[in-house]
């Protein structure tokens, strides 16, 4: 094997297209992270009749499109301030959208919507910290 060619390739600057598929395979891996965390959480609680993970994954389908949209309708049309704007697309609008996917109660809802956040927050964390570190070997350690 010759060892002088790994200099080389480790010098060889990421392509576009390489950086787009592992931003992709990011948000797939947190995806399917949150879909079981939330899953896993409905299931846990007691008062919640027949969670499923097919459930999660509606409840997670429609969490994006709506929390986009809430957070735009706030902030443009109502003029509301960002934070407010914010707090109520990506926190109001998840628990909602759970409280009527698992036929829950606000309490429930909120308690599914708490817990797959810190999940994904940490996940989100060890992604970028996986990313940094690869993009590391690329540019020589100086990130």
């Amino acid at each position: 094997m010759n060892v002088g060619l790994f200099p080389m390739i480790a010098q060889a600057a990421p392509q576009p297209s390489t950086v787009l598929q592992a931003i992709w395979l990011g948000i797939l891996i947190l995806f399917i992270i949150s879909v079981f965390t939330a899953g896993f959480t409905a299931k846990k609680i007691e008062n919640i009749h027949n969670p499923t993970y097919s459930k999660a994954f509606l409840a997670l389908v429609l969490i994006g499109p709506f929390s986009l949209a809430g957070f735009m309708m706030f902030g443009l049309f109502f003029q509301a301030p960002p934070i407010v704007a914010l707090i109520i697309g990506y926190s109001v609008i998840p628990i909602a959208i759970y409280k009527i996917v698992f036929a829950s109660m606000w309490s429930e809802a909120a308690i599914i919507w708490i817990v797959t956040a810190i999940v994904q927050a940490g996940a989100t964390y060890g992604l970028i910290l996986a990313g940094v570190v690869s993009l590391a070997t690329f540019t020589g350690g100086a990130i």
